[in-house]
């Protein structure tokens, strides 16, 4: 046999007064009646499909019962009170003869009184936080160094992003709501009689929607978080102990005979040499490499630092090396003299582009082939024209092998 009691979620928002007595409505005539809200669901028992008829009535206080009096007063009407959410007091009838529950809509404006001028502070309230923080972000936006891709790629502001948006939608959503109850409180003391609508719409989805994509987020965020601390997701080691796959273009090799690591270090230092050091990183948008190399030729020094990406959305691959470029080219429109950019139109890559610095000496490279982005920074006399066919090794490397260093 089956409940005789079922839970559903309200698919209306709660200032949506048509919307939840069209819907209460049209439960009863599938047998479900409403007996009352709880924490996420409302409450309905099994029985027999009927035409039913229900009004939500607004109260003068939120947090107190249906007034005895009003609820004798609609009795007498063939009105019963069933249960109060919020500002609201549900009401259900079966006589199809019971009168409206208002029949003056001057009356009927006075009740939404109250309550429309507690929605209309909290929604300034609302506005007043949510504009500065909007003008804010978008301040931060435009200011920061970083590109959006590269943000979302390296720096973790997928969920602060996401989570603005959803506050965006739900505040527009709110506004919506109460500029509705707001309009309609003026039609009726205008006189205008108030019109129910032949369906009710999925104002509640939006609320709904929010709450639970929020909890996937939170989840998400702290699972990511754990990852991290946990270790799961990232390492590092020395360049001189790597003993796992890793994308690596061999500084000793480019330099060749007479080249010497030289390792990071000062007096007392007994740290990992961070001049020659490898570290991975596993995002949700990609992942990571970062191999940094250092020595000297003849008592030059040399320097090789390299960022490899693999995208998981191939599309990210191109905007991001945009990113790339005018993040480790910050001072390109003041000193434009200082660089020679080269774009290349090599077989084998997308997108190949050398800068060469006028100034210090030196090149950087930017490429990209497919959803892989690799750049490489290098203090040193090569040109690393010369030695396209490695840097196209790094970007078909499988994660199979490790790149012999």
């Amino acid at each position: 046999m089956k409940n005789a009691f079922v839970r559903r979620l309200v698919p209306v928002d709660f200032l949506d007064l048509d919307g939840l007595e069209l819907w209460l409505e049209e439960m009863a005539a599938k047998g479900l009646h409403f007996q009352g809200f709880g924490a996420l669901f409302a409450h309905f028992q099994r029985g027999a499909p009927a035409q039913v008829r229900y009004h939500a009535e607004p109260t003068p206080d939120k947090r107190r019962d249906v007034i005895p009096g009003q609820a004798a007063d609609c009795g007498e009407l063939g009105w019963r009170y069933v249960e109060k959410i919020g500002w609201l007091a549900i009401f259900r009838t079966i006589a199809p003869d019971a009168p409206d529950f208002h029949t003056d809509p001057v009356t009927q404006s006075y009740t939404l009184e109250r309550m429309t001028r507690t929605m209309t502070r909290y929604t300034w309230l609302l506005l007043a936080f949510m504009i500065p923080l909007t003008a804010f972000l978008i301040w931060a936006r435009l200011d920061s160094s970083f590109g959006l891709v590269l943000d979302l790629v390296r720096y973790g502001s997928l969920y602060t992003s996401f989570v603005f948006l959803l506050d965006l939608v739900l505040t527009v959503h709110i506004v919506r709501e109460v500029w509705g109850l707001c309009r309609l409180r003026r039609r009726l003391r205008a006189g205008i009689p108030h019109q129910r609508p032949a369906r009710w719409r999925h104002t509640g989805l939006v609320r709904q929607g929010y709450t639970l994509l929020l909890c996937v987020l939170a989840l998400a965020q702290s699972g990511g978080a754990c990852a991290y601390f946990l270790g799961p997701t990232r390492w590092s080691t020395e360049l001189s102990s790597l003993d796992r796959p890793a994308p690596v273009l061999s500084l000793a090799e480019l330099e060749g005979e007479g080249y010497a690591p030289e390792p990071f270090g000062y007096p007392g230092y007994e740290g990992p040499d961070r001049d020659n050091y490898v570290s991975y990183e596993w995002k949700l948008l990609a992942r990571i490499y970062e191999v940094d190399q250092a020595g000297v030729v003849d008592g030059d020094r040399r320097r090789l630092d390299m960022e490899w990406y693999s995208l998981t959305l191939p599309f990210l691959a191109a905007p991001l090396l945009d990113d790339l470029m005018d993040y480790h080219l910050y001072d390109l429109p003041y000193r434009p003299e200082r660089y020679a950019i080269e774009e290349l139109t090599v077989s084998g890559f997308d997108r190949l582009v050398v800068v060469d610095n006028v100034s210090y000496g030196g090149q950087q490279l930017f490429a990209q082939v497919g959803r892989r982005v690799v750049y490489l920074d290098y203090s040193g006399p090569l040109d690393l024209r010369d030695h396209l066919e490695d840097v196209a090794g790094l970007l078909a490397w499988s994660g199979q092998n490790r790149t012999d260093v």
